[in-house]
């Protein structure tokens, strides 16, 4: 789903601002996806709902953890 987003707006923008203006805005997302805080916000996301889904399967019983370690 994330490719299908990423292809339509860097079509939509290419067309309109030109190879030059879809370049810059090619270097400003690889700065901001490899940037230290979009990657500390991302393993903060992760972990709270890590949490989320610990909680959940307690209500499950045994049954839940076993399914909770399945997946992870």
């Amino acid at each position: 789903m994330g490719v299908m987003i990423g292809f339509t707006l860097g079509y939509v923008f290419g067309t309109r601002a030109g190879q030059e203006g879809y370049q810059e805005m090619v270097a400003a997302l690889r700065t901001i996806t490899s940037s230290g805080e979009l990657k500390e916000l991302a393993g903060g996301v992760i972990g709270i709902l890590a949490d989320v889904l610990k909680q959940g399967t307690g209500a499950l019983g045994d049954g839940g953890q076993a399914k909770l370690r399945r997946i992870a």
